[in-house]
């Protein structure tokens, strides 16, 4: 129940993150410096883990699950998927590499994005792997990465085709991403900004890496907003 959309630049890469969940879910933390992991990010109490992160060396990852994946062994106690991108930026140099070497069977099905810290509008690629809960495989993606528990085909063409109406690149700005990503419908469920009896958008995250790093996070159940800064290294 989140979208992802992303915009490279020449000196780097802006990344758009709307996070949705159970209204019932604890409220998140919202993002701040971790000196021993050199990384922004909020923190989810229920998993102890995040959804979003970005390193110092302008690596980001971001994490969204895989609702469509049919697993066929269930685990006896899953893993929180949001430990997931802890572990990883504990080896950032190396993340595709230790990504592919970690047992994942106690993770449930994911979606994750690795931005590499070098990504350019004309330097290195976005790369998408997805977790099925029995193999991970790497794949092109397509923008909006998108994922929702109810009614995923309609879901997805609805964000799709906003998306086509609202970005058109390569002179899309980010205030439009920024615009896509508080769109919503009339049919709460198939907006970017969505909204159900039982979930809701809870957060809009903006990571921009150029230059330097920025993490703006929105947070729309207490209706507050936060911007962390950090030094590219």
């Amino acid at each position: 129940m989140c979208t992802l959309t992303y915009q490279l630049t020449e000196t780097g890469y802006g990344l758009f993150f709307n996070r949705d969940e159970q209204r019932s879910r604890a409220h998140a933390i919202p993002p701040a410096v971790n000196t021993h992991l050199n990384a922004i990010y909020p923190i989810d109490p229920v998993g102890k883990g995040t959804w979003l992160a970005v390193h110092k060396s302008g690596l980001s990852l971001a994490l969204l699950n895989n609702y469509q994946a049919e697993r066929k062994q269930l685990a006896s106690k899953f893993t929180s998927r949001g430990e997931l991108i802890l572990k990883l930026l504990n080896d950032s140099g190396n993340v595709i590499k230790s990504l592919k070497a970690l047992s994942l069977t106690s993770y449930q099905p994911f979606q994750l994005c690795v931005f590499p810290k070098a990504l350019t509008r004309n330097n290195e690629r976005v790369h998408y792997f997805l977790w099925d809960g029995d193999c991970l495989t790497e794949h092109n993606n397509t923008l909006p990465v998108t994922s929702s528990s109810v009614e995923y085909a309609k879901v997805y063409e609805s964000r799709s085709r906003v998306y086509q109406e609202t970005i058109v690149e390569p002179s899309a700005t980010s205030e439009q991403f920024i615009e896509y990503h508080q769109s919503q419908q009339k049919d709460g469920v198939l907006g970017v900004k969505m909204s159900r009896l039982d979930a809701q958008t809870v957060s809009f995250s903006y990571i921009s890496v150029g230059k330097k790093i920025q993490f703006s996070y929105r947070d729309y159940l207490n209706n507050s907003e936060y911007l962390v800064d950090m030094e590219k290294e």
